[in-house]
């Protein structure tokens, strides 16, 4: 569990990750060491997984955001995965429970390079047994989660 104190500085830090921590410090009534080490005790034992920038991918042509359900063959689902972690336009891979046990999410520039995608790579190097896409259409909410 965090204290109040570290739920406070980890709200700031994830209304802007680059807040000086002389500010942080200033608001949670704490001194700028007293912040750092609050932090690396975060880090360390795995509240703050990372401090990163969001990048939009519509303004790198990347306009189509496709969900790929996949059944895989269960003998090569291990050998299956660490393929799938190696494409690059898949930028979340999630093991789930039902029918399809991976959900993958992926970029791309427009529809025929998501065909090309799915015909000379999905198909062709993984053992897939069955599968569905779906092109997000539109982003009603897209949020981390919050403190």
């Amino acid at each position: 569990m965090v204290s109040k104190k570290d739920e406070i500085i980890l709200s700031i830090l994830q209304n802007g990750a680059r807040t000086p921590i002389s500010e942080v410090a200033k608001t949670v009534g704490l001194s700028e060491n007293g912040v750092r080490y609050r932090l690396e005790k975060l880090e360390d034992e795995g509240y703050i997984k990372n401090y990163t920038v969001l990048l939009n991918p519509k303004k790198f042509g990347k306009r189509i955001f496709a969900i790929f359900n996949l059944e895989m063959e269960p003998k090569k689902t291990n050998e299956s995965i660490k393929k799938l972690i190696q494409i690059e336009e898949l930028i979340k891979i999630y093991q789930t429970t039902g029918q399809y046990s991976i959900k993958a999410f992926g970029l791309f520039n427009d529809e025929d390079e998501l065909t090309s995608f799915i015909n000379n790579r999905l198909l062709c190097e993984i053992q897939v047994r069955n599968y569905s896409v779906e092109i997000i259409t539109k982003s009603i909410k897209d949020s981390v989660y919050h403190v």
